[in-house]
């Protein structure tokens, strides 16, 4: 092909732009405005060199992506962009490509003025004269490192987390396949760890969001700092974290990684304007003993987990088969307690309150029991998954609306117990549908609000305490008595205790069991007896089962029992006994050793 027929397709196309014979005068002049304006305008990189490639020309975008006016590029030759990211044999291979065929089009990184290296992409085109020898060179490129920004915020945002910047959860996965692969054929260890940060919940809800991401955030960096790498550790959403531990030799090895992990936390972290002090529960499953794929290893090293939060603070555990066959067993109460709530296997006992002040029992408390065809099942069983597969909200509704209905049949009988008091869980109590729900049941039996109080553990009321304190007032607005359950086991203060319109708290029965055989135990009792009176709040003891028991709360003024030496849980019907006041003569005969406990307590101090 010769010159004329290599240029006769931009004849064709731009009407004799270089003057083919035969174009009227009028329309070259208007295709080469036309290739002006294209020039000046494009937002493309345009450069015409000669033969020789040194510049002749730049368009206005040639500036403006590499920085060179052009005065300052015009003359030189395009190696004031070269980069010095390819090797002499890219550039070779260039030549070739241009000389004999014509034309190269491909990916290059250039150095603009200021010293920044940037990918582009570039097509560059030979133009020939009638004789076929080159004139000129004709490159066009394109600034490709926008594109290149956003492919990278892509994948990081695909690959990494982007609150810790540490793997994402399919990376993590991947990297796990990869070593398992390998330890496959060359034998060894690996563990696969799952740290969760405990009580977060608590600073998300009292200090806010920001501060909780600013705890992740720590916790992450001193993660990836401590394994060196941050493609070790993933964030699997909320405060649960990852980790491989690869190549371990033994069972103890791990257990002595672990250790340290936990401790990293031991520093305070500053977050919110606060120094807060962490712990972590630890899960841990290991390759081969415990599976050989990383979905198996990633779920018994969370079931270790969930089994580490039960021990306490900064605790590890190792998954066992015995967790499998608890997770099992949970699945089965799971969803037995769904076909529970369905058949109307649940009922309702009531245990008696006693006012050791005026003698009586002035009311009782709803304890909720399940008996399903085969067995009949704890609370202390049931209650925990209720609560958390949510079904403790049904749940909850059905024991409120029961509440009321068995209150009416009493009134309706000329009795009236007294007030029942109904446990709250903290689902329960945080839950915007609560007070609307105990106005319906209320109104449903026409009971008045007085007779039904809600009993919600410390720790319960601990995890917010500002909807917590919105929640109680709406109840006492509402006519409600509110106890504090298993008083001492929990984290609250005096200053968020003095906050909270509690009329009464409830001593844990583990404190009341050691009051005469553990100091700590009956001082902690006495403790909460005088820091109740001094706040103006009623104090009733739980779980009270021996005369020395009683004897000790009468000297130290408790206002109220509860327990199995009065009465265990009993049934609707048998409450009558109660309601009349017919108390056993066994525990009558109790009361009247007040005088003597009394005079033996003073004349033991």
């Amino acid at each position: 092909m010769n010159g004329s027929e290599k240029n006769g397709e931009n004849c064709l196309l731009y009407e004799s732009i270089l003057n083919c014979e035969g174009a009227p005068a009028e329309k070259v002049k208007r295709a080469l405005q036309i290739i002006s304006s294209v020039f000046s305008h494009a937002v493309e990189g345009i450069v015409v060199t000669d033969p020789e490639g040194t510049i002749k020309l730049v368009n206005p975008a040639f500036t403006v992506i590499t920085g060179y006016e052009p005065e300052e590029a015009v003359g030189e030759n395009p190696r004031i962009l070269k980069s010095d990211r390819q090797p002499a044999e890219f550039y070779r291979k260039f030549w070739e490509s241009l000389k004999t065929e014509g034309k190269w089009e491909g990916e290059i990184w250039n150095r603009r003025k200021n010293g920044e290296v940037y990918p582009e992409w570039l097509s560059c085109t030979a133009v020939y004269d009638e004789n076929g020898n080159v004139t000129d060179y004709i490159s066009v490129f394109n600034d490709l490192s926008e594109v290149r920004f956003k492919d990278a915020q892509i994948e990081m945002q695909s690959n990494y987390d982007q609150l810790t910047g540490l793997s994402s959860r399919s990376v993590f996965y991947g990297r796990v396949r990869d070593e398992l692969s390998r330890l496959k054929q060359t034998g060894g260890r690996l563990a696969i760890l799952v740290l969760d940060i405990n009580r977060f919940k608590i600073i998300n809800d009292s200090l806010g969001h920001p501060a909780g991401d600013a705890v992740l955030q720590e916790v992450g960096k001193r993660l990836a700092g401590h394994l060196g790498s941050r493609e070790k550790i993933s964030r699997i959403g909320g405060d649960d974290f990852h980790i491989l531990l690869s190549d371990v030799k033994t069972v103890e090895e791990v257990a002595s990684r672990a250790e340290k992990l936990i401790h990293i936390l031991d520093e305070p972290v500053n977050a919110g304007g606060n120094r807060l002090f962490l712990s972590a529960s630890l899960g841990a499953a290991i390759f081969p003993e415990d599976g050989n794929k990383a979905e198996t290893l990633l779920k018994k090293a969370d079931l270790a987990m969930h089994k580490a939060k039960e021990y306490g603070i900064s605790s590890l555990r190792f998954y066992t088969e015995e967790l499998s066959d608890m997770v099992s067993s949970r699945l089965t109460l799971e969803n037995s307690l769904r076909r529970g709530l369905e058949n109307k296997e649940f009922s309702l006992v009531y245990q008696p309150k006693f006012s050791l002040a005026k003698r009586r029992v002035e009311g009782f408390e709803a304890l909720l029991r399940w008996k399903t065809p085969e067995r009949l099942v704890s609370p202390w069983e049931f209650i925990p998954v209720a609560e958390e597969i949510g079904l403790i909200l049904p749940l909850g509704e059905w024991v409120f609306l029961e509440v009321c209905r068995q209150i009416a049949a009493w009134r309706d009988e000329g009795f009236l117990p007294g007030e029942v008091a109904v446990n709250l869980s903290a689902k329960q109590l945080h839950h915007s549908d609560l007070l609307p729900m105990i106005r319906k049941a209320l109104d449903e039996y026409s009971v008045d609000a007085s007779l039904v109080g809600v009993e919600i553990t410390e720790s319960g009321l601990m995890e917010n305490i500002a909807g917590s304190v919105e929640i109680l007032s709406g109840l006492k607005e509402l006519g409600m008595k509110v106890y504090v359950d298993d008083f001492g086991t929990g984290y609250s203060s005096l200053n968020y205790l003095k906050r909270l319109p509690i009329d009464v708290l409830k001593i844990d029965k583990s404190f009341i069991d050691g009051v005469y055989a553990d100091r700590s135990d009956a001082a902690i009792t006495r403790a909460i007896i005088g820091l109740g009176k001094a706040l103006g709040m009623e104090i009733i003891a739980e779980g009270v089962e021996s005369a020395e028991q009683l004897d000790f709360l009468l000297i130290n003024g408790c206002d109220g029992i509860q327990g199995y030496l009065l009465s265990p849980p009993v049934s609707p019907s048998e409450t009558l006994t109660f309601r009349k006041n017919e108390i056993s003569r066994f525990f009558l005969n109790l009361l009247q050793r007040r005088e003597y406990a009394t005079e033996r307590g003073a004349a033991s101090e």
